[in-house]
């Protein structure tokens, strides 16, 4: 069991981050980049706590009203500058606007 961040882009991408790859912020300090968003991935609109390892599933809804239920461990790992990989396939003009465990 691993606790990893689960990022989750408006256009249907995500991906898995450790924890380890976040350095702390101290005050006054500019953040840390924790997805490399594109006009295919879109926005961030969800990042989620998730336990690898333990069979949990994430749900995954649009506002078109689909919503998928994915196993957490058949999303990749990623570094956290990278791209995510396609987690749910969108119609025309909807996008994803939230997750839960």
């Amino acid at each position: 069991m691993a606790a990893m961040a689960l990022v989750i882009t408006e256009n249907g991408y995500g991906k898995l981050v450790s924890p380890d790859e976040f350095r702390e912020q101290k005050r006054g300090g500019s953040g840390v980049s924790g997805y490399k968003v594109t006009d295919d991935s879109g926005p961030v609109c969800a990042v989620l706590r998730v336990d690898t390892g333990e069979d949990e599933r994430v749900l995954i809804y649009t506002a078109h009203g689909q919503a998928i239920l994915t196993p957490v461990d058949d999303i990749s790992e990623r570094s956290r500058t990278a791209g995510g990989v396609k987690l749910i396939n969108l119609a025309e003009g909807d996008m994803v606007v939230g997750a839960a465990m």
